[in-house]
């Protein structure tokens, strides 16, 4: 048998050369900005300029809504303190959750540590990070790192939705969509129930304008309304389910014959959701400022002393 030729070697030589430099260069996460405290930022103008429009949608609704429709029937006893406070609880609610899934690590696979027993485990290799990755894991082009159990990889928040950030991305949709729905029962109110405000400065630009300025805040919490709620729904399908988004659109993409039947789902509603939002009672899964309780480090025993 004849041997490989010098030329054999060089391609070889040159293509795992190639693979390890690639592989070096998504260990340095080019395209995430670390930021103080564990917080990080995913660098994508198209990332930017989405949670921008999120931003100046919530920036929006918080200044209006109440200084248009909330305070002024406060101030002439049309309502009481209550609706006030809901829409403030709703709106915090939601910007926290935004800036909270947006800035968090969704669960990065770590390049410096190896999983415990990797012989046993049913993980796999990533042939672009070169690291080990438990299953569900997927490598994000976007953040250019391997992340496990993820779901998909979100504009809307500048940042891959995934095994530790996934509950605070169900919190900011189920904010976004019931402060979206609260605002449209308000603008309702404006509209058809309330009488004309006869404290206000109708000669001030927030009032002068107010018309058209409920016109946009009507339009955009439709919108709002659908996006946010079509992703409640999916996600909680998915929770249920157990499944991701990315699973189930690699699925889709493959002829009807090699297409994965649905898993079969043994665990309850319960625990499933505990898997996601964690340990905590089921009133705590909607405090957007706690700490998600982690499972045990399994996975990488060198984090034990930390």
């Amino acid at each position: 048998m004849a041997s490989p030729s010098i030329h054999s070697f060089f391609v070889n030589d040159s293509t795992l050369q190639s693979i390890e430099d690639e592989a070096n260069y998504y260990r340095k996460s080019p395209n995430i900005i670390f930021l103080p405290c564990g917080l990080s930022f995913i660098k994508n103008t198209k990332g930017w300029a989405s949670i921008g429009g999120i931003i100046f949608g919530w920036a929006y609704a918080t200044y209006f809504a109440p200084a248009i429709i909330l305070w002024p029937r406060y101030d002439e006893d049309h309502i009481g303190l209550a609706p006030i406070i809901l829409f403030y609880v709703l709106s915090t609610g939601t910007i926290v959750s935004l800036f909270r899934a947006a800035t968090a690590d969704p669960g990065w696979v770590p390049f410096d540590m190896s999983p415990a027993n990797p012989a046993k485990l049913d993980w796999t290799h990533c042939t672009r990070c070169l690291v080990k990755r438990p299953l569900k894991s997927h490598h994000c082009g976007k953040c250019q790192r391997c992340v496990r159990n993820m779901d998909h990889h979100c504009h809307w928040i500048n940042n891959c939705v995934a095994e530790d950030n996934q509950w605070l991305f169900i919190l900011l949709v189920l904010y976004g969509a019931l402060l979206s729905v609260y605002t449209l029962f308000l603008v309702a109110l404006h509209f058809y129930y309330f009488p004309l405000c006869t404290l206000c400065n109708h000669l001030s630009f927030t009032h002068k304008y107010s018309k058209y300025l409920m016109y946009w805040q009507f339009a955009q919490g439709l919108a709002l309304v659908a996006i946010c709620t079509s992703q409640v729904v999916v996600q909680v399908g998915n929770i249920l389910m157990n499944k991701t988004t990315i699973e189930e659109i690699i699925n889709s993409s493959k002829p009807l014959h090699e297409r994965q039947a649905a898993p079969v789902v043994t665990k309850s509603a319960r625990d499933l959701f505990q898997k996601v939002c964690g340990d905590a009672p089921i009133l705590c899964w909607l405090n957007p400022f706690r700490r998600r309780r982690l499972r045990p480090q399994i996975y990488y025993p060198q984090q034990h002393h930390v």
